[in-house]
């Protein structure tokens, strides 16, 4: 009796999984449609005793009669034929993986940027995304540097993209670089600091200066930097985004220290070095649980980024 016992476990443990491979199960899936071994050996391009070999060896490992042999014809049983709706959907499965697309869905893909690179960088490569995903439905909200770390631990976003010096560990996220940056200086043309190939803190002493609000996430670094040096700048504007600081360095108001990373240059300002360095990186952060789309918008926005230049790099 104890013996019986123990077979009928290993019997147990062997249906439930470990006894098949895929051929095994194409093997059975073709005797049912084809109706004999004879024809199944021929779709399956083997032999004849191969298939009946095979069979045998699958019921052996399984611990079940698959098929009733009578007059040299085999009909499958009922765990036959369980197996047999099983394998249709399996094979259903490795169809559509096989075409390796994305199934058709129209879902909400939130994104959160600050405002410096939604304008400079992402907005284009989102609407470039957006081409070639026509089937998601993006959210893109721009908002301050500050909230965006507060609002995907909050689940109100799939994936943001900022300057990692928003980095918090308090937080559990993913973070996935995109791009080398560096805090630089900028300068109206003409204006005397621009006869220097690098600006150091000191420099901005008592220079008429354009700063960034103080909750910016890159305020207290700058301040650090500044304070260091034992440099007071005059600070005539604080202003909450880079785009609006070089506009006015560009209307001569003063000079700014910005990141390097996403600017949109123009005509009127001269960018210099910034010492002692402050080098940063922008990255996208996301939850820890990340889905197919969220990752190919990722993939898609390192892949496509601007080539490096004077002051910043991909990654």
């Amino acid at each position: 009796m104890k013996k019986s016992a123990k077979t009928n476990d290993i019997k147990r443990a062997s249906w439930s999984g470990g006894w098949a491979t895929l051929r095994d199960l194409e093997i059975i899936q073709t005797v049912i449609d084809t109706g004999s071994v004879t024809a199944a050996a021929e779709r399956l391009g083997v032999s004849q005793p191969a298939v009946s070999r095979a069979l045998n060896q699958i019921e052996e490992r399984c611990g079940r009669t698959l098929f009733h042999r009578e007059n040299n014809r085999l009909t499958p049983g009922a765990d036959a034929l369980l197996l047999y709706e099983e394998i249709g959907l399996i094979a259903e499965s490795f169809s559509r993986l096989s075409q390796f697309r994305q199934r058709e869905r129209k879902r909400q893909f939130r994104v959160l940027v600050p405002p410096t690179i939604a304008y400079g960088f992402l907005n284009q490569m989102t609407a470039q995304f957006m081409r070639e995903h026509p089937s998601l439905h993006i959210y893109l909200e721009i908002v301050r540097s500050e909230q965006i770390l507060q609002s995907i631990a909050r689940d109100e976003a799939d994936v943001a993209i900022a300057d990692a010096i928003a980095e918090n560990y308090n937080y559990n996220f993913n973070q996935i670089p995109i791009r080398k940056t560096q805090i630089i200086c900028a300068l109206p043309l003409g204006h005397p600091l621009c006869a220097r190939e690098e600006i150091r803190a000191e420099d901005l002493h008592q220079q008429k200066f354009i700063a960034l609000v103080k909750h910016n996430i890159g305020r207290n670094l700058l301040d650090r930097a500044l304070n260091k040096a034992s440099a007071r700048p005059e600070q005539i504007a604080e202003v909450s985004d880079l785009e609006t600081a070089c506009i006015f360095v560009k209307e001569g108001l003063g000079v700014s220290l910005v990141s390097a990373f996403p600017l949109l240059h123009s005509e009127g300002i001269e960018y210099r070095e910034f010492l002692p360095r402050i080098q940063s990186t922008v990255a996208c952060f996301t939850k820890k649980n990340v889905d197919s789309d969220v990752q190919a918008y990722i993939e898609f926005i390192r892949a496509h980024q601007p080539p490096a230049d004077r002051f910043s790099q991909p990654v």
